[in-house]
């Protein structure tokens, strides 16, 4: 089973993480295959959105928690490739020229968390959560959350969140700004679909400087964060 599906409606593709029965957990394959696919969005001129959202209950409940608890515990094999990816995945969403929008259903958790930071517009289901619990395993931050979070809400605000690693819930998220629009529980993908076409019927361009703009200087923190994990 593809842990991520792909799929273009016109001008706008839609990533769907898909471990259902896992709640999207993102094992190494996962965040490879969409590393890969978010690659393909960048290097496809015909798209105009990219909407990322997850099958089933969730968006995501974050990182496979057996990553999680050898990467605490110092055993993991896949450390380095993990972090490569993560470091990747980072520069590829900052770098899109085209609207990035995440539909949350149900819980972004850690590495989730991180992928709904990085995206341009926000949407939330009313009774969804963020939450980047990487503390609560003895692990810092996620380098996304760390590095964007900050930005979006008070920086007390973004400290709280991610040295206790709490929960989120959706209309906190609107409030301090880590998310855009609430919408009814199972309208998340029609939701973001709808502010897709809406970036779609504008000139391309204007949206692309804005972004690089925006994402200038969050790239260049990036490249320092990136070198202190080398």
């Amino acid at each position: 089973m593809a842990t991520v599906l792909s799929e273009t409606l016109g001008s706008i593709r839609v990533l769907t993480l898909n471990r259902p029965d896992k709640l999207n957990a993102a094992n190494l394959d996962m965040q490879r295959t969409l590393l890969e696919e978010l690659r393909g969005v960048a290097a496809d001129g015909e798209l105009r959105a990219v909407v990322l959202t997850g099958a089933g209950r969730a968006f995501s409940a974050g990182g496979d928690r057996d990553i999680l608890k050898e990467l605490a515990a110092g055993t993991c094999s896949d450390r380095d490739e993990l972090g490569r990816i993560s470091i990747d995945t980072i520069f590829t969403m900052l770098e899109l020229e085209i609207p990035a929008i995440a539909a949350v259903n149900g819980l972004a958790v850690g590495y989730a968390a991180g992928l709904v930071a990085l995206c341009d517009t926000v949407v939330m289901g009313e009774s969804a959560f963020l939450s980047d619990p990487h503390v609560q395993y003895g692990i810092a931050a996620g380098p996304a959350t760390q590095l964007v979070w900050p930005r979006q809400c008070p920086e007390l605000v973004a400290r709280d969140i991610l040295m206790s690693g709490r929960k989120v819930m959706a209309p906190e998220a609107l409030r301090i700004g880590l998310c855009n629009h609430i919408c009814p529980d199972g309208e998340e993908r029609a939701t973001a679909l709808d502010l897709a076409d809406a970036y779609v019927a504008l000139p391309a361009e204007g949206i692309a400087e804005t972004k690089r703009s925006f994402n200038a200087p969050l790239i260049a923190e990036a490249s320092r964060l990136a070198a202190a994990m080398a």
